[in-house]
């Protein structure tokens, strides 16, 4: 019975450790660039301050995600990638109690394109892919006794909320098997 076991036990590690000798960790995927220049965001958004955090947080993304090396110019770089604002769009949802006039929560949704090419712009990856990403935010605290918060506060607060969730999708765009 002991030999039966160990010959069971022996049979189950060779056959595990075969099975586990051909695992990759990733993907697998094989790209044409392996640095990559993150251009600074361009905004046609009436949203000046987004373009300086949208782009600090897409490099901090991709240098955190490590299966491409962030460089700081174009000439050190396999691919560029580009990024362009093109609105942020506003929906009330709801008002608030002492002014129906005023927004209590809102709906952001901040779309943007981007477009990864070589240096010389002879390859392009792809070019004007639309990203978009939603969030809501308050404009009060939800106490009566409080005054509203000014509403370019709120969203300015909300920039950061909505970066994160951007730069992961654009990375996704980039990095991940389309």
């Amino acid at each position: 019975m002991a030999r039966l076991l160990s010959a069971l036990f022996a049979g189950f590690v060779l056959l595990f450790h075969s099975a586990c000798s051909h695992y990759r960790l990733g993907t697998g995927v094989e790209r044409d660039y392996q640095s990559i220049f993150i251009a600074p965001v361009q905004t046609n958004a009436a949203y000046p301050q987004a373009a300086a955090v949208l782009t600090t947080q897409i490099r901090e993304t991709f240098i955190r995600d490590g299966r491409v090396r962030v460089v700081n110019t174009p000439e050190e770089a396999d691919a560029v990638l580009s990024v362009k604002l093109s609105s942020l769009q506003r929906a009330k949802l709801t008002s608030l109690t002492s002014d129906a006039g005023l927004a209590r929560k809102m709906g952001l949704t901040l779309s943007a394109t981007a477009t990864l090419q070589d240096p010389a712009a002879q390859k392009i990856w792809f070019a004007d892919r639309p990203l978009s990403v939603e969030r809501q935010l308050f404009t009060d605290n939800g106490s009566p006794d409080l005054q509203p918060l000014q509403q370019t506060q709120a969203e300015y607060a909300l920039l950061p909320q909505l970066a994160e969730p951007f730069a992961k999708q654009l990375l996704g765009s980039v990095l991940d098997t389309w």
